[in-house]
């Protein structure tokens, strides 16, 4: 295990102090100029359901607009836009695809296993699904495809049993929608990336094998060893942090907190270890930033579904947003809205509207401002519009 304090001796964090340190990794104190690919290195990952709000995040985190680049970086294939943590769609570095991969698979193996109730692997149905994967990988291996045009594929293969099943559908259990098992199956099993395209949205995504789309063999990474230097890189963006917040990150499945219990003792002597003002034990790299209480914070835009928001266990996110705040940002319909942060913490939401031509930004202050801070948070949203489109018309505007 870690070397966790039993005398009460480790220095204890305020959530102040926790603030500045996770803003001061994710780019959010002093923005990051080291190119995209860099950048997405150091924050580990951008929540990336929406891919139009990942250039947002990466671009408040930029000062240049080499580092605000993500598309070309997508586009070089130097960072990927897959489906990783909690089995959600994320930017990383095209490097940390396969560890990522390789610990959130369990995780989409017990899915399937749920919702087929059937194993995976040791089934009749597994080994049928299994079978119905190189239909798959040969029509990604001609063009990109959508995961409706992969599992119709695979169905034809496979028969009724891949297209028969059914789940309640999420918040509305009257009504019922298609598990579509053969392509929950094949990503499962299939490292994939989803292709830049002009047009991309949400629900529009087009597949690659990532192993052909990288130009690599797909490397062979125990899951022991990928835990650990995800706690690694987990860490350097988001600590100090819990192993809970860990697992949380990652997503909880079988195996539980344990296995990330192991994975921070695999880097038990690169760790420091804090305590917060409630007393949870907390580590950290030891040569890690950690700037203190006093520092200053400027005003700074968080994407939808910002990664900084989402980072840490639920009842720990204390370090950025007021408990309190929480229901005005995180909808009912689990949706996470746009904010912005001043001194550091979650004080609005704002919206953005685009066409061709012009970005408007709809700043939204959950209490009044003062004259200074209203200029300062609407010069920080013209800094991020003008990383997104240097060209278009921009325009900043308040709102109750």
């Amino acid at each position: 295990m870690p070397t966790a304090p039993r005398d009460g001796s480790a220095a204890t964090l305020s959530t102040r102090d926790l603030n500045r340190a996770t803003l001061a990794r994710q780019g959010l104190l002093e923005p990051m100029r080291s190119g995209a690919v860099d950048a997405i290195r150091r924050v580990a990952s951008l929540q990336a359901q929406h891919p139009e709000w990942p250039p947002v995040a990466l671009a408040a985190r930029a000062s240049d607009a080499a580092t605000a680049d993500l598309r070309g970086a997508l586009e070089r294939r130097e960072a990927v836009r897959s489906s990783l943590m909690r089995i959600t769609i994320h930017v990383v570095a095209a490097e940390e695809l396969w560890p990522m991969f390789t610990v959130v698979q369990p995780l989409r193996l017990a899915q399937w296993r749920l919702l087929l109730k059937a194993d995976p692997t040791d089934s009749a149905l597994g080994r049928r699904m299994h079978a119905a994967h190189a239909v798959a990988i040969a029509a990604l291996r001609e063009a990109p495809r959508s995961s409706l045009e992969l599992d119709r594929l695979m169905a034809a293969e496979i028969g009724p049993a891949a297209t028969s099943r059914t789940r309640p559908r999420w918040r509305e259990p009257e009504s019922q929608i298609v598990v579509r098992a053969a392509w929950r199956h094949f990503s499962a099993f299939t490292p994939l990336v989803h292709v830049p395209f002009d047009g991309e949205g949400y629900g529009r995504s087009r597949y690659a094998l990532a192993a052909d789309w990288l130009g690599v063999e797909t490397p062979e990474t125990d899951e022991a060893t990928a835990r650990a230097h995800l706690a690694r890189r987990y860490l350097a963006a988001f600590g100090p942090a819990s192993v809970e917040d860990l697992a949380a990150y990652v997503g909880r499945g079988r195996g539980g907190i344990g296995i990330w219990r192991d994975a921070v003792a695999a880097i038990d002597e690169e760790l420091a270890t804090f305590r917060d003002e409630a007393g949870r034990v907390l580590f950290d790299l030891a040569d890690a930033p950690r700037p203190g209480a006093a520092t200053a914070a400027p005003p700074r835009l968080l994407a939808r579904w910002d990664s900084l928001l989402l980072s840490h266990a639920t009842a720990h996110r204390d370090r950025v947003i007021d408990p309190a705040l929480r229901p005005r940002v995180f909808s009912r319909n689990a949706d996470v809205l746009p904010s912005f942060l001043l001194d550091g913490r979650v004080a609005g939401t704002w919206e953005l509207g685009r066409t061709p031509e012009r970005l408007e930004v709809t700043l939204r202050p959950f209490e009044p401002m003062a004259r200074a801070a209203r200029d300062g948070l609407a010069a920080e949203a013209d800094r991020v519009m003008a990383l997104l489109d240097p060209r278009a018309e921009r325009v900043i505007t308040f709102a109750a």
